[in-house]
């Protein structure tokens, strides 16, 4: 047996052993519950497991409706590897290959507003709907057929304005499974938001990792002593249970710290959300839709991220700060969008910096499972959809 041979045997080996040790922590109380093993945050072979698995199975959040307001605006997006776009036509709102079927160039790159897409390369151009519509000198290619080409589209759905898009064509329709949400949602007019600014970050550790930070506020107490400790304390906070069949979202609900006067919601002047009591003014909520898709609510902003993995070791972390569109009218907005994103980056920042070292203790050889606190539920929750989804066959 060659050298290769055996070390694909070892490494099949190692990942075997690694989806036993994932698996042995299923059906756990939050009581007793653990973290998944360490090496589910740095093994390759694990993360590859996961793309199939998972990502290529499941519904992705790749952006929000606020993002294309009117007809020939679009984004660019790149996941597991495809580069897509985002594009508003004047009949609905398709995902679909940003690759050219020429030669393979991408034919649009960032955001913005267009009538057709052009490849640099050679200048074929495509439609709002993907379709080709320019091929310049193919006249002499026989049976060459224009009409036939379009980029191709991949599967989404649209809920709560956010766009979710599913590689393998099969999976079933997401909203049912967000019900609960969807009312919890009620007071926020989807279509009357905008984006007031957005934020990227490069994050050198496991997209897990991202994700449980974001939905539990226990690390309060250490990464945000002194940002969100004060006014809203970690060990006020609560996980939900899940109530659903086959829910697809679970969500974690931080409240003010009694002393904090309501008008603290209210201190940027924003425009607020209409219908909500001061007990729902007083308590935020922090969602997570499976897998990637993370919001966070309050009186005023809805905080939209979406997490992309990249590798075991490496997340794209992309949020957009959605606000009502008479907030636009502010004679200040600009200026307060920006302080809010300089304010905001301190906070991500700070969750930032000791995820890089959590990721760097997951490498260490005596890092093990650890217990959860109850104030801990959604990641003992992420740890339970992972299982599950990670148990499916191939």
């Amino acid at each position: 047996m060659n050298a290769n041979v055996t070390l694909r045997n070892a490494l099949d080996g190692d990942l075997d052993r690694l989806l036993a040790e994932v698996q042995a922590g299923a059906g756990q109380d939050l009581s007793v519950a653990e973290t998944l093993p360490a090496a589910a945050y740095t093994s390759e072979a694990f993360f590859e497991l996961e793309k199939q698995r998972i990502f290529r199975r499941e519904w992705l959040a790749i952006g929000h409706i606020a993002q294309l307001q009117k007809a020939g605006d679009y984004f660019t997006i790149d996941i597991l590897g495809e580069p897509l776009m985002a594009v508003r036509g004047p009949d609905r709102i398709r995902v679909m290959s940003r690759t050219c079927l020429h030669r393979w160039a991408p034919v649009a790159s960032g955001s913005g507003n267009t009538k057709l897409f052009s490849c640099p390369f050679h200048r074929w151009g495509y439609g709002l709907d993907g379709q080709l519509k320019v091929a310049p000198f193919m006249d002499k290619a026989e049976g060459f057929d224009p009409k036939a080409c379009s980029l191709p589209e991949i599967r989404s759905e649209i809920v709560l304005g956010t766009i979710y898009i599913n590689f393998s064509g099969d999976a079933p329709p997401l909203a049912p499974r967000l019900k609960g949400m969807i009312e919890e949602f009620a007071h926020i007019d989807i279509d009357d938001l905008i984006v007031g600014f957005s934020m990227e970050f490069n994050c050198p550790f496991n997209w897990k990792i991202a994700v449980e930070t974001f939905m539990e506020c226990y690390h309060h107490i250490g990464a945000h002593a002194k940002t969100l400790q004060p006014h809203s304390p970690g060990e006020l906070s609560w996980g939900e249970d899940m109530h659903e069949p086959d829910q697809g979202w679970v969500c974690l609900r931080h409240p003010l710290r009694e002393d904090v006067p309501t008008e603290f919601v209210h201190k940027s002047g924003l425009p607020s959300f209409e219908g909500m009591t001061e007990e729902q003014e007083r308590i935020g909520s922090l969602y997570h839709v499976f897998p990637l898709n993370l919001i966070g609510t309050s009186a005023d902003a809805v905080r939209w991220t979406t997490i992309l993995p990249l590798s075991a070791n490496r997340t794209w972390w992309i949020r957009h700060f959605l606000v009502r569109k008479d907030a636009r009218d502010m004679p200040n907005f600009d200026e307060l969008m920006q302080t809010m994103k300089t304010n905001g980056a301190v906070i991500a920042e700070e969750d930032v910096e000791v995820n890089t070292l959590q990721q760097i203790g997951a490498y260490s050889s005596y890092a093990k499972a650890g217990r959860l606190s109850h104030l801990e539920k959604p990641v003992w929750q992420l740890a339970d959809y992972v299982r599950e989804r990670m148990a499916r066959p191939a």
